[in-house]
Order: C-alpha cells, then structure tokens, then sequence
C-alpha cells in the first residue's frame, strides 16, 4: 500500500543499521576505536528523521482524508510487531541465564509485550534492548495519526517536538541523546516530527526535489555526506551538541531522497538495496547475535581459561566487559565482521519468514476487514 519509495534512504537505513550493530559489538579492535563507530548509536535518530518522513509520504494525505487510525494502526502493528515478539521470547531464556527471575523480569515481559519499554517504566534495558527504538516509533505512529486525523496535515503541531524534544534531552535527560528505556519517546518524537516537516517542505517546494543535473547533485550528496560523517565522529558522548544531530540527519534525508547524484546511484545498486530491506531484521537480530557470541565467549572462558574479554569503562563512566582476542585488535576486527556477516545471514532468514509474513498479514487483513471495523 506503499506509494512512495525511496531507494537511496532505504539503502542508508541498512547502512545505519550495519552501523549500530558494530557500536554494539564492542571489542578492543581498530572498528571499536574508530570515531564514527564509538558514536554509533545516533544513528538510531536516523531511522526516526527516515519514518516520519517515509510515513507521512505515504499516509498523511490518506488519514487526512478518512483512512481511518485503526487501518494505519494495524499496517504499523503488522510491520513491527511479528518480529519483535518472536526476539522477545527467543530473549526470555538469555535474561534468565544472566539476572534469574524476578520482579524486573515479568514487568519487562509485559512493557515490552505492550510496547510500553521507551516510556520511562522500566529502569534499565530488558531483554532485546534494542526493540526500545520500536516503543517509541509505535507510540509515534499513534501520536501522528491522532494529529492528522483530529488536526490536518499543518506544520505546526509539529513544531513543538522540534523546540522541546532538544531541550528535555539536553537539561532533563540524564544520557541526553543516549536516551533509550526513559527518555526514549522524546528523542524518537523529536526526530520523527523533523522528518514529518521534511516530507511537507519537500512537498511545499518542488526546488527541493528538482534535479540539477548529475554533477551537482553529486556534489551536493558527497557533501553531505562528508558533514554528517565529520560531524558524528567529531561528537564526545551524549552530552555535547548531539543534541542536534537529527537535524544532520534531516538534511540527509532531504538530499538523497533526490535520487539525483551518483552517491544515488551507487546506493540503489543490489547489494546496498538487500540491505536496505533487511535493514528492521538488522537492527533487531543484532543483539541476539551478541548475545550468543558473548555467551559462547564466556564458556570457552570459564572451560579453558582463555581471556576473551577485558575490563573497561563506557563513555557514562559505567563498567563494560569488551571482548578480547588473543590480544590482537586485527583478530577482533575480524569477529566483528563475522558477527555482521552472521547478522546479515540471520536477517535474512527473519526477513522471509517472520518480518514480510507479517506485513503480508496486516495488509490482507486491512483489505479483507469492512471499513467500518477498522476505521476510526
């Protein structure tokens, strides 16, 4: 039911997502200490600037006109919901192995189950920590309904995520943009909301989507790209001007979603496409492929008394166990590699068979279910 496509921005999601998995893959290797990958994690802001643009492409102008918050609700359950719920449970065993049962686990059972663990009712991160980001978007997809279908399709109730969303992570917050089981909807509503006014002033200025011409726009896209790049590898922890980095992220999305210039192109070439579409399955399935290498790390620790992880300390101050291969960074470098290239394999596998089932699913039921039903 999707009417606007855009290749370039898809490509860049799997290419954001690879990025996070690395951050997370933490181990004493050249790719840990590179500057882009220690700030990874804002990367997850792209994806939000990303929705909110791709969503309201595609489904403003309809809840505008009686689509109805139910139809939009159940597409968005159905895209998000299959996977997650299946690494939630495949999750349940590892947290138990690691914290025993207990109170925090049967409340993280049910905010995650109810899509509730970015609204600041947990205390930590449970389970498959990184399904934080996929709380917020679905309670940004309700707030975005809600908006268009009560208010219409103005800029301006969008305006005020765009002021306080900066200012409560940057005064409020206590990780500002690491803001993830707390504070996670206001840094997803921030970002989400630019990526909504980007949509509308593409729309409202067609200067923005004309092209100029391929050497143009490839300097534009080189550009921008090298801004977004230097900028993010420049950033010293949550607390810095990373406040701003959506609005990096925002002009990111404007320039290629152009498609014009030869960045474009080579983005829409097949393997940066695969990606792109196994970028959700990337992003979700990156924990478990952690988790599992950590485990195995671990027991070969504990049996043959190898040191396979060091001791060190975040940019929080909090202790962290990095992994450790036989001392050597190149070695690490490698498995962390593996640990992508295996993510990848895996995203496959969920890709086809729980992630695109599950859209199928929701849009049949969509087509299927009378109007009145699930409109609003």
């Amino acid at each position: 039911m999707s009417h606007n496509r855009f290749e370039a921005l898809d490509s860049w999601r799997g290419i954001c997502a690879c990025m996070v998995a690395l951050f997370h893959f933490a181990a004493v290797s050249h790719i840990s200490e590179f500057s882009l990958v220690k700030n990874a994690y804002l990367f997850v802001d792209f994806f939000f600037v990303l929705s909110g643009f791709v969503i309201a492409a595609n489904y403003r102008s309809r809840l505008a006109h009686g689509f109805g918050f139910g139809r939009f609700m159940l597409l968005r359950l159905g895209r998000i919901y299959p996977l997650h719920f299946v690494l939630m449970l495949l999750f349940i065993p590892i947290d138990i192995a690691k914290d025993g049962i207990g109170p925090d686990l049967w409340r993280a059972l049910v905010t995650n189950t109810l899509l509730l663990h970015s609204l600041g009712v947990n205390n930590e991160l449970w389970l498959n920590f990184p399904s934080w980001s996929i709380s917020a978007e679905f309670a940004a997809y309700i707030v975005f309904a809600l908006v268009v279908i009560r208010v219409g399709e103005g800029l301006l109730p969008w305006t005020l995520p765009i002021i306080a969303g900066p200012l409560v992570l940057a005064f409020v917050s206590p990780y500002a943009m690491d803001s993830t089981y707390d504070y996670g909807f206001v840094r997803c509503i921030y970002g989400f909301a630019l990526g909504v006014i980007c949509f509308d002033l593409r729309q409202r200025w067609p200067e923005l989507s004309r092209p100029l011409g391929m050497a143009a726009d490839t300097l534009i896209e080189v550009a921008a790209t090298l801004i977004v790049f230097v900028c993010l590898s420049l950033a010293s922890g949550p607390y810095s001007w990373t406040v701003a980095s959506p609005f990096l992220f925002a002009v990111l999305v404007l320039v290629f979603a152009r498609q014009g210039g030869a960045v474009s192109r080579l983005l829409t070439t097949r393997p940066l496409l695969l990606i792109g579409a196994l970028s959700y399955s990337i992003y979700m399935v990156h924990a478990l492929v952690r988790a599992v290498v950590r485990a195995s790390a671990m027991a070969l620790e504990h049996s043959f008394g190898w040191r396979l992880f060091v001791d060190s300390v975040d940019y929080r101050g909090e202790p962290t166990r990095l992994l450790w291969v036989a001392g050597s960074p190149w070695l690490a470098d490698l498995l962390q590699i593996a640990m992508l290239l295996a993510t990848i394999a895996m995203a496959m596998l969920t890709w086809r068979y729980i992630e695109e089932p599950g859209r199928l699913w929701s849009r049949r039921l969509v087509s299927q279910a009378p109007r009145r039903v699930v409109a609003e």
